[in-house]
């Protein structure tokens, strides 16, 4: 399903081979998309310091740091998410998952599970309920004014 605008999207997981197998399916189901790779929590914050992304996709299980905890710093408040992001997970424990979505994420995705075009229409989603969101925080803000 092709765009016709541009997204920019930072995976951040510390499998490479997965996390390059999902950059590649990405630019294939949307060429459109600028497609960004951090190995671990540190670097993916880092480049979310540096630039503002569409969205981000979170492996839980990185190596340097929980998962959670990067969700955390990126969604600080999970009723009015600022960026959306999309758990893409080797983990099979659904407490974790119901967890990630109590917590900020959009979407829960096991990669066993989960095909390109599966994560496209979850990032597709993610960013349309944010944006939706925004929108209307900023709608009640005004109103307040």
């Amino acid at each position: 399903m092709a765009n016709d605008w541009s997204a920019s999207i930072l995976l951040i997981d510390g499998n490479h081979r997965e996390r390059e197998y999902y950059a590649h399916r990405l630019r294939m189901s949307s060429p459109e998309y600028e497609i960004f790779q951090a190995l671990d929590g540190q670097s993916g914050l880092q480049y979310c310091q540096e630039r503002l992304f569409d969205c981000v996709v979170l492996e839980l299980n990185l190596p340097d740091m929980s998962g959670f905890e990067v969700l955390l710093k990126l969604v600080p408040r999970p009723r009015c998410p600022e960026i959306p992001v999309v758990v893409l997970t080797q983990l099979a424990n659904e407490a974790l998952l119901k967890a990630a979505l109590v917590n900020g994420a959009r979407a829960c995705l096991q990669k066993n599970f989960t095909s390109g075009d599966l994560l496209e229409e979850a990032i597709l989603k993610a960013m349309a309920t944010v944006g939706t969101l925004r929108k209307e925080q900023g709608d009640f803000n005004q109103s307040l004014m």
